[in-house]
């Protein structure tokens, strides 16, 4: 199996021995459907003087002396060679690859590529296999793996190569005017909980975000954010258009989105994002959010709770919930309100379920209500909710009625450890 480091520097001779130059670079097509997961090298780049010469990798007449020997042989003598040109989709393994960094699908993480390694299919086609992410990868580069790695065993120190397989990193564009093109990784981006695709954009560049984002829907960004740094997550809603950025919003949870729109460096950026919400409802709602004191009941609460009239029999609370448009993340518990708006219990969907379809929902109500106003601190929220092992907490304006909720999760991420809530989350 050779490696790109192995490659790179290889004299190039023609078919009658002529020498044509020194290997500079190889280019591989990661578009489909010539691409796939483990893409094909279709141009050699040979430095010759002060040109460089592509060839296509057709004219390549030994591909073994590549690993072994210190020649690359040719198919047919110099003056018969013919020269490619860049094409859309392809990515030079050098230039663009090595020593960049790339990202990691299956571990959720950004990782420096130290080397590339490759493998010939049974058509004599080179492929990219993986990419090597370990020190020892960087000692092959250097002409110090064989010297270095025997020596380490000695004193008991383990130099493991660190192999990615090409089908589960994803080329991003790079920084500083490198030419890596996404493969649109919204196949595989997609599927990462959101607490592992908040990881990735937490480590990357904001280049590296930008080009993610744009490739994955609202909802996966809005998603991802939630689990993100608030100030991260106001980072990457300042580098995007006021529509995105509206876009994403909307699909957060109002609590959430009132938090990120807090941290942004500009009042004005997060009231023009706000403004463009085709909901003024949940416009109004993020607004009101952002109008208490940090570090309150009324900071943290979200305001996408399922809120029921007391006199409802479970059939109607059913029909109730079937007919929203959008499901809450908070079903677990639902609430329940008397004529005049004033909250009066809370009740499980599973009780609502497993119940008769004429019981009347007041009747389902078993324990005392506990709540809080907008102004409680959080360490007041979090005795309540330690005292009575609450899942969830009402807050109440002074009339009574309810203005959203504040979970564990939320009073955790206020006063857990950053490292503590990061494991948790994990």
């Amino acid at each position: 199996m050779p490696y790109l480091s192995q490659i790179i520097g290889k004299r190039v001779l023609d078919s009658v021995g002529q020498p044509m130059g020194r290997i500079s670079d190889l280019a591989i097509t990661i578009e489909e459907p010539f691409g796939g997961e483990f893409p094909p090298v279709t141009l050699v780049l040979v430095k010759a003087g002060d040109a460089h010469l592509r060839l296509r990798w057709e004219m390549i007449a030994d591909i073994s002396s590549l690993e072994r020997g210190n020649v690359c042989l040719l198919d047919q003598p110099r003056a018969r060679v013919t020269v490619g040109r860049e094409k859309e989709g392809e990515v030079y393994l050098k230039r663009d690859v090595l020593d960049k960094q790339i990202l990691d699908v299956s571990n959720a993480r950004m990782v420096r590529v130290n080397d590339v390694f490759l493998i010939e299919d049974k058509d004599d086609n080179l492929r990219a296999a993986g990419v090597d992410v370990s020190f020892r990868g960087l000692l092959r580069r250097v002409r110090l793996e064989h010297s270095v790695v025997p020596l380490a065993r000695k004193f008991g120190a383990k130099m493991a190569r660190q192999h990615i397989p090409w089908n589960q990193v994803e080329v991003l564009r790079g920084e500083g005017g490198g030419k890596i093109v996404s493969k649109l990784p919204t196949d595989k981006l997609s599927r990462l909980h959101p607490s592992d695709l908040a990881a990735i954009v937490t480590q990357m560049s904001p280049t590296q975000r930008a080009a993610l984002i744009e490739t994955l829907d609202d909802e996966t960004v809005a998603l991802a954010l939630e689990e993100a740094d608030d100030e991260v997550a106001a980072d990457v809603l300042s580098d995007l258009d006021i529509e995105r950025a509206a876009d994403i919003i909307e699909e957060m949870d109002p609590d959430e989105a009132a938090d990120v729109l807090g941290e942004m460096d500009s009042p004005e950026a997060a009231d023009a994002i706000l403004n463009r919400l085709d909901d003024p409802e949940e416009a109004a709602d993020i607004k009101h959010l952002l109008s208490y004191e940090e570090d309150t009941a009324g900071a943290l609460m979200n305001t996408d709770v399922v809120l029921l009239r007391e006199e409802f029999t479970c059939d109607e609370a059913i029909s109730h919930l079937r007919s929203e448009d959008a499901t809450p993340e908070n079903l677990h518990s639902l609430f329940l309100e008397n004529e005049e708006g004033r909250l009066i219990g809370a009740i499980s969907l599973a009780q609502v379920v497993l119940s008769a379809g004429d019981v009347r929902l007041q009747s389902l109500i078993e324990d005392d209500l506990i709540t809080v106003d907008p102004q409680a601190s959080v360490q007041e929220c979090a005795k309540l909710v330690a005292k009575y092992d609450l899942m969830s907490l009402p807050v109440v304006d002074f009339n009574g009625a309810l203005l959203g909720i504040v979970t564990v999760d939320d009073i955790l991420d206020e006063i857990a450890p950053q490292e503590w809530s990061a494991r948790r989350r994990a």
